[in-house]
């Protein structure tokens, strides 16, 4: 993944066959000729994409749905990737072309304090941000920083009335961060925030700015010392961007106390990204907050922070540009603490981690997942949470270093597109899964908050809870209730897929209820696709669905994975094995499984109703006994924390 260009559009890029066997072949140390390579090669692959007539990047944006924006089928001038173009330009030493972007990207700005949009840009020079829905505050966060590295690592190089012209945008985008003032659970746009407010306040020596930043800087460290952990938990992503900006703060800003502070936080942040990395797989293990490809690809900037001992590519594909983008890789400072680099390196002996990332509100559980690092899979749940198309409550990898990755995601989806409005809960133990999705009302459709249902009614032709598995082998053996199976299933069927290598999947709906509807239980296959697919709703057509009309929704499920221990249909037989009850009440269920794992039990509601209810119905437990909650540290960050 590349920082420069970390967009809600962006795609992880995949391992080519030769970055799959670089991935393999004998570590090289990083070194300043791989940082030039890198951005050498990253300016050489957006100069074609260079409009000289608008000085930025153009390039053309499909008909696919997409937050904030209302563009579609159109070639755009994107805003934040032309500046970080720009930056890269100076690295690469060409100062003329930067210039002039730069100078352009200043004059996007909204400067007016008085404007709502103060300090923003839009995403497109086509939709400045009161044309967009809504505009994205994140990106004063994002082109301020970019600004800063501008200002910090090539000052001399800006002409005297753009080098002010910096300062005045950097400012600008300072205060409408501060105006703004994102809670601190925002993990990631909370730290740039802070660097963007920091680095600015002390450059333009604004003290009003710089007080705003040190408290800001110290309430992120409470924030992270009430769990131990993070809100915005093990994202691919937004780790990386968390990761980013503490390494900026590293290089750039000055002050003695607040460096001694992000490098408290750094470290929590390589230790929180070390707990849930999988090294057989090089993936990070579930779940995850927020991801955009599930399939990690080849972090480059992993590649250097650990001083090149993970070989996701080599120099010489970097070189000839068939490893990703990483420009900014090459200019940043990332490195492992030393005392954390195993932990990426060797999985020194199968083990489950259990990590608190949201406290307690009671009566609502607090949010927590855990993860079974296992030598061929890994399987990880959060114990609630949503399946937003972001989210990765329930994920798990095999296969070993195969790219594209092997890999089981949960979703629901509401025709083609993953359902905002559906909620999952559940209950891990080691290599076992009880889980149970629900809905509530009021919620989003594509997301949560910017794309709300309307009137507690929308259309849909197909509602389904998806066990989707990418990399199945085409041959793979799919078992039901022990005979070869395809196509739709009895309803009550345990399915068992055979994932190559030994290692094994069951899965066996429980309850399958959406008002009067008739549940459906199949076995799909899309593209490199394989679907286990649990219709709620199945229609040649649209229907109008009423969340009054259904009022009664919700899936339950039990899961199991496995590596080694015979063949499928014991497997297949073991898992069936397990006992399982059901007890309904009003408006609520209670689920027991008892796996060779310990006995797990979960309470939920079943009828639609708020968010906040639907969390304040579920518990989790093991053995009878609720599941304890576990920090990733105990070791406080704040230097005034109790």
């Amino acid at each position: 993944m590349n920082t420069m260009r970390v967009t809600r559009r962006e795609t992880c890029c995949l391992l080519t066959a030769a970055a799959a066997r670089a991935a393999v072949a004998a570590p090289q140390p990083w070194s300043p000729e791989w940082d030039r390579a890198l951005i050498l090669a990253a300016v050489e692959q957006q100069d074609p994409s260079f409009d000289p007539r608008e000085s930025m990047l153009m390039r053309r944006v499909g008909g696919e749905y997409h937050y904030h924006t209302g563009v579609r089928r159109e070639v755009v001038h994107p805003t934040r990737d032309s500046l970080a173009y720009a930056l890269l330009l100076l690295e690469a030493g060409r100062a003329e072309r930067a210039l002039k972007i730069i100078e352009r990207m200043a004059a996007l700005q909204e400067t007016d304090p008085g404007s709502k949009w103060y300090g923003l840009w839009g995403y497109y020079l086509e939709e400045p941000a009161p044309k967009m829905s809504p505009a994205d505050w994140n990106w004063a966060d994002f082109n301020g920083a970019l600004l800063l590295l501008i200002e910090a690592r090539h000052r001399k190089q800006l002409p005297e009335p753009l080098r002010r012209g910096v300062l005045e945008a950097i400012r600008h985008a300072a205060y409408s961060v501060r105006r703004r003032n994102v809670t601190m659970t925002y993990t990631n746009i909370a730290v740039q925030g802070t660097f963007v407010t920091l680095a600015a306040a002390e450059l333009l020596g604004d003290k009003d700015l710089e007080q705003y930043a040190l408290d800001r800087l110290h309430r992120f460290a409470r924030a992270v010392d009430e769990t131990g952990s993070f809100a915005e938990y093990n994202s691919p992503t937004y780790t990386q961007v968390t990761i980013t900006n503490l390494t900026r703060m590293r290089m750039v800003v000055r002050n003695r106390a607040a460096l001694e502070l992000v490098e408290r936080i750094h470290e929590r942040a390589w230790l929180h990204l070390g707990r849930h990395w999988h090294p057989p797989t090089r993936q990070l293990a579930g779940p995850m907050s927020r991801c955009y490809s599930t399939d990690i690809g080849s972090p480059l900037w992993l590649q250097k922070a650990l001083g090149g001992r993970l070989a996701f590519a080599t120099l010489e594909e970097i070189r000839e540009k068939r490893a990703p983008s990483a420009g900014e890789t090459g200019m940043l400072d990332y490195r492992c603490p030393a005392q954390l680099a195993p932990l990426f390196l060797k999985l020194a002996a199968p083990r489950q981690h259990r990590e608190l990332f949201l406290p307690a509100q009671p009566p609502m559980r607090p949010v927590q997942g855990t993860t079974l690092l296992e030598r061929h899979f890994s399987l990880g749940s959060a114990n609630r949470g949503d399946l937003w198309i972001q989210r990765r409550p329930l994920l798990a990898y095999w296969g070993g270093l195969a790219r594209p990755a092997r890999y089981l995601q949960l979703r629901f989806m509401k025709d083609d597109y993953d359902f905002a409005s559906a909620l999952f809960f559940s209950a891990q133990e080691r290599n076992f899964v009880l889980g149970l999705v629900n809905f509530r009302s009021p919620g989003g459709d594509k997301h949560g908050n910017l794309d709300p249902i309307q009137n507690a009614e929308f259309m849909a032709s197909r509602l389904r809870l998806v066990f989707e598995l990418a990399g199945a082998p085409a041959e793979a053996g799919i078992l039901a209730d022990g005979k070869p199976a395809s196509g739709e299933l009895p309803l009550t069927a345990g399915v068992t897929v055979a994932l190559g290598g030994g290692t094994k999947l069951w899965v066996r709906p429980r309850t399958a209820v959406f008002g009067e509807r008739t549940a459906r239980w199949s076995v799909e296959r899309e593209g490199t696709r394989l679907l286990l697919s649990l219709d709620l709703l199945r229609s040649q057509k649209q229907v109008l669905v009423r969340w009054a009309d259904v009022k009664t929704a919700y899936a339950a499920f039990t899961l199991a994975m496995e590596h080694g221990g015979g063949a499928p249909a014991e497997f297949d037989r073991r898992s069936a094995a397990c006992a399982f009850e059901e007890t309904r009440g009003a408006g609520t269920t209670r689920l027991a499984w008892k796996t060779h794992a310990g006995e797990l039990g979960l309470n939920a509601g079943t009828e639609v109703a708020t968010a906040e209810r639907q969390n304040q119905l579920f518990s989790e437990t093991l053995n009878g006994q609720l599941i304890p909650v576990a920090r990733l540290s105990e070791a406080r960050l704040a230097p005034d924390a109790i």
